[in-house]
C-alpha cells in the first residue's frame, strides 16, 4: 500500500492574506503549470539596510544574499533605496524555534520528549518533535504561541513535527501530526510566510486561521477533516480531484478516494433538565436521521478546557453513558457520527450530578409477645440529608397490585420501617428517597421487593 499519497487542504485565496508577489505566483501556477512557482515575501527596505545584513539576520546563510540580489536585479547589496521592495524567497527565510505549553491535562497523559517519557506538569513548555500520548478519558490542552490552541481528547497520540517562528516578521509557523486518534485546532489568523498544517498517514490539513478538527482511523485507514468554520480547499494531489469544504462541511480522505459530505446537525437530549441521580451518569438523545453512533464529552467549564471524560454510543444507540460521578454541577458537549466517522456539529449541555437513590433493601421477622413483626431496611444512596415514604402492596393471583398501597407512609426519617400483623399473602414493597441538592427536590423509587408470608 502506497501511504506517501497525501490530500493537500489549504484555506481559499479570499481567506489568506497574501502578499500581491504570491497571488501573482497562484495566478502563474494555472497558467503554466509546468512551471514551478516560487513562494516569495516582500519586504520593504528600511533606512541603514543591506542585502548583506538582511541575510545575517533572517536568512539561513549569510550567502544568500546573492540570491536575493540576483533576483531583485539590484546593483549593489550595500546599498539600498529606502522604500524599495525586495521579494524574497520564503526557502531561503529562516525559521527559528519555537515553543508551546501545556495549558492544562487531566487524566493519563504522556509526554515524550528529550529522550524521556512522562506525566506533563502544568505550563510546561513543548518543544518541536514532541509526542503527547492520551488514555482512556484523558485530555490534554496545548497553548500555542500566537495564541492558538490544539486539544488531544482520549486515545490519541499526536507528534508536534513543527514548532517554528520566522526572523525576518515573527510569524509563525506549526505543524501536527495526528500518528492515531483526533486533534481539535483552533487558529489564529496567521501571517504569511506561517501557517498550521496537521497532517495524517493520509492527509496534510493546512490553515492560515480557523476552527477544525482532524481525526485518523488506523483501522479504516481513513482521515476525516471537519470544519467548523473557514473555508477549506481539498486537492487529491494528483489533479484528478478537488472540493471546497466551508463551515459545516467535512473532508473524508483515505488512500483511494476523497469525499466531500455536510456535517450532521448537533444532536440534543431527550430530556435536558433531568438531574443525574442514578447510580451511573447516563444521558438519552433524541435520534437524528444520518447518525451512526454520538459522541459525548463531560467538563467542568463550558468551553471544555478542563474535560475529563468521554465517550462514544454503541452503533445505532441513541444512549451514552460515563459511569458514576462525584456530585456537582457540569457540562456535556454532544456531536453525532456519519457513517464514516465524520463528527458533526456539537451543542453544550448543563446538568446537575446529585446522586439520589435508595438499596441494600432486606426485609426479616421476629415474634415478641405472641405477635409477628416484620421489619424492612433500606440504604441512602447519595449525600445529605434524605427522608424517606414506604410503601406496601398486596399481590393478586396474576402478581398484580390489588388496589391501591396497604401502607403508604410519606416522611419516614429512619431507614427502616416496622409493621405488624400482616395476613398470609403475597406482597411487594418499595421505599422512595428523598432529598433537597443544588436547588431541587431529588426523588428516587428502589426497586420494588417481594415478601411472602405463609399460613
Amino acid at each position: 500500500m502506497n501511504r506517501n499519497r497525501m490530500i493537500i487542504v489549504s484555506l481559499t485565496a479570499a481567506l489568506l492574506t497574501a502578499s500581491p508577489s504570491f497571488a501573482q505566483n497562484r495566478a502563474a501556477t494555472r497558467s503554466a503549470p509546468a512551471v514551478a512557482p516560487v513562494d516569495t515575501l516582500d519586504y520593504v527596505v528600511r533606512p541603514g539596510d543591506t542585502l548583506i545584513d538582511l541575510a545575517e539576520a533572517y536568512l539561513n546563510r549569510p550567502s544568500d544574499y546573492r540570491r536575493v540580489q540576483r533576483d531583485n536585479r539590484v546593483a549593489n547589496p550595500r546599498r539600498l533605496p529606502v522604500g524599495r521592495t525586495l521579494a524574497i524567497p520564503v526557502s531561503l527565510l529562516r525559521a527559528d524555534p519555537d515553543q508551546a505549553r501545556i495549558s492544562s491535562f487531566r487524566g493519563a497523559v504522556t509526554l515524550s520528549q528529550g529522550g524521556r517519557a512522562a506525566p506533563p506538569t502544568q505550563g510546561q513548555a513543548v518543544s518541536e518533535d514532541a509526542v503527547l500520548i492520551t488514555g482512556a478519558n484523558a485530555f490534554v490542552r496545548l497553548a500555542l504561541s500566537d495564541g492558538s490552541h490544539v486539544v488531544v481528547p482520549s486515545n490519541s497520540r499526536v507528534r508536534l513535527s513543527r514548532l517554528r517562528r520566522y526572523a525576518l516578521n515573527g510569524a509563525v509557523d506549526h505543524a501536527m501530526t495526528v500518528e492515531a486518534g483526533r486533534a481539535e485546532s483552533q487558529v489564529t489568523p496567521r501571517r504569511r510566510p506561517g501557517g498550521f498544517v496537521v497532517r495524517t498517514p493520509v492527509s496534510v490539513s493546512a490553515v492560515r486561521g480557523t476552527e477544525f478538527r482532524v481525526a485518523f482511523n488506523d483501522a479504516a485507514d481513513r482521515s476525516a477533516t471537519e470544519v467548523i468554520e473557514g473555508v477549506v480547499e481539498v486537492d487529491s494531489g494528483d489533479g484528478l480531484s478537488e472540493a471546497v469544504a466551508v463551515a459545516d462541511q467535512g473532508v473524508s480522505t483515505s488512500l483511494t478516494d476523497t469525499r466531500l459530505l455536510p456535517l450532521l446537525p448537533a444532536p440534543a437530549l431527550a430530556q435536558p433538565d433531568e438531574v443525574q441521580s442514578g447510580p451511573v451518569v447516563d444521558f438519552t438523545l433524541t435520534p437524528l436521521d444520518g447518525a451512526a453512533a454520538y459522541r459525548g464529552r463531560l467538563a467542568t467549564d463550558a468551553g471544555m478546557i478542563d474535560a475529563f471524560a468521554e465517550a462514544d454510543s454503541a452503533p445505532n444507540t441513541p444512549r451514552l453513558s460515563f459511569g458514576d460521578l462525584a456530585d456537582g454541577a457540569y457540562f456535556l458537549r454532544l456531536g453525532a457520527l456519519s457513517p464514516e466517522g465524520m463528527e458533526g456539529r456539537n451543542t453544550t449541555y448543563s446538568f446537575i450530578r446529585a446522586r439520589n437513590g435508595v438499596g441494600g433493601l432486606t426485609s426479616g421477622s421476629e415474634t415478641r409477645d405472641n405477635r409477628r413483626f416484620y421489619r424492612f431496611r433500606w440504604e441512602a444512596e447519595g449525600e445529605g440529608e434524605a427522608s424517606f415514604r414506604f410503601q406496601l402492596s398486596r399481590e393478586d393471583a396474576e402478581g398484580r397490585a390489588e388496589g391501591p398501597p396497604l401502607v403508604d407512609q410519606p416522611g419516614v426519617a429512619e431507614q427502616a420501617f416496622t409493621l405488624s400483623d400482616l395476613p398470609p399473602g403475597v406482597y411487594t414493597w418499595r421505599v422512595q428517597g428523598s432529598r433537597h441538592r443544588f436547588g431541587r427536590l431529588l426523588q428516587a423509587w428502589s426497586e420494588p421487593q417481594q415478601l411472602r408470608i405463609g399460613r
